[in-house]
């Protein structure tokens, strides 16, 4: 259900040394040896855990939970040591996730990039509804901001569920922003424009390339390290490779350990290449990924079949990209007013944003389209 319910929020709006060091504008770094980020978030996530389902559910309805209702009321008074603890994760410069190259698939489940780490962002989402409630904007963005820091931290480690999981909870970030937007006030949304100029863009597509390889390809580095002469078909498989993945590789090479080695240290420069090929302007980079599958797929047959991958992550670079400008075109409606934010061109349009009005407020709307079911656009104001 998480899984499920992340990918269609992370696609439902506007989805290298990039991957360093940030300083969002809300917390002072402190750069004490003994302090590590990650544990901060290690204990979230422990108090995320114990919930009941009860509990999950409502922070799964966490932009639409009414603020009033004794239950959610009491889930925010117990969730005090997670806030803290997620604010103060934000201010620590050092985290140890950044040291820890992601080779297995136990570091996607129960490891540094796990899907309930989106929990502990609904948590300060719905921390910061609670605080617009009582008029305490920097509150809320400073709840906003520290969530929205761990779900960039996520994303740190470039492999491609990694991004899956910080454009989800950068989603649900902005989705909340939009919402609170015109309650801000006119100082509210300076303070949240200092913010975002100081936080970090996603790191480009290229940046997961690199990851995203080492991570699938550990297995059979792994099996080929075993020193066998030669692979059957069982070591394949123990490898996680499938006959039809493995085909073009054996045409090349055979079973021969000592060819298939050789075969992948050479497969590097196709890789660079298909690095650089998934950061070209839009619209041009699908036709380039194409080409590039169609021209590498007898030549590096394993560098062909990352073209998939790196679609995906593209993609999802694309709709943190446009998730951003939807949000700075609302900020710009609100506070400027409609002439003002028609002269804020869409990013991947030809034009300014639509512009629609929806109950109490509004909807924006992107012209990407990016095979996603649902369409790029942004709710502006909230639904009450």
């Amino acid at each position: 259900m998480l899984r499920r319910d992340l990918l269609r929020s992370s696609l439902a709006a506007p989805l290298s040394r990039w991957l360093g060091r940030f300083v969002p504008l809300v917390y002072p770094r402190q750069r004490v040896e003994d302090r590590d980020a990650a544990e901060e978030y290690s204990r979230a996530v422990d108090w995320v855990r114990a919930l009941g389902d009860d509990d999950r559910r409502r922070l799964r309805e966490s932009r639409t939970a009414p603020l009033d209702d004794p239950r959610i009321v009491d889930l925010i008074r117990r969730a005090d040591s997670v806030l803290g603890r997620l604010r103060a994760a934000a201010g620590i410069d050092r985290c140890s996730w950044r040291d820890r190259a992601i080779t297995s698939s136990e570091q996607l489940n129960r490891g540094q990039v796990d899907v309930i780490h989106t929990q502990v962002i609904r948590v300060a989402c719905l921390s910061a509804r609670r605080h617009m409630a009582a008029g305490r904007t920097a509150d809320a963005l400073d709840d906003l901001f520290a969530g929205w820091t761990l779900a960039r931290r996520l994303g740190e480690a470039g492999v491609q569920f990694a991004r899956l999981l910080e454009c989800g909870g950068e989603f649900y970030v902005i989705e909340t922003l939009g919402e609170i937007l015109p309650a801000l006030g006119r100082l509210g949304l300076d303070d949240l424009v200092k913010r975002l100029d100081a936080f970090p863009a996603a790191a480009p597509a290229s940046a997961s390339i690199g990851p995203e390889a080492r991570f699938m390809l550990a297995p059979l580095r792994a099996r080929l390290a075993t020193g066998k002469p030669v692979f059957d078909v069982a070591d394949w498989a123990d490898a996680g490779w499938d006959e039809k993945e493995s085909g073009p590789l054996l045409r090349l090479a055979g079973g021969d350990r000592a060819k298939v080695l050789v075969h992948l240290e050479a497969t590097t420069p196709a890789i660079e290449e298909l690095a650089r090929r998934s950061d070209l302007p839009h619209p041009s980079w699908h036709a380039s990924l194409d080409e590039f599958a169609a021209k590498e797929r007898e030549v590096h047959p394993i560098a062909a079949s990352f073209a998939g991958i790196a679609r995906n992550i593209r993609r999802l670079v694309d709709r943190m990209t446009v998730n951003r400008a939807l949000l700075r075109a609302g900020i710009t409606l609100v506070r400027d007013g409609e002439p003002a934010f028609r002269a804020v061109a869409d990013p991947f349009g030809h034009g300014p944003f639509g512009l629609d009005r929806e109950g109490n407020g509004w909807r924006i709307r992107s012209a990407l389209h990016d095979e996603a079911p649902a369409e790029a656009s942004l709710r502006i104001g909230s639904r009450g």
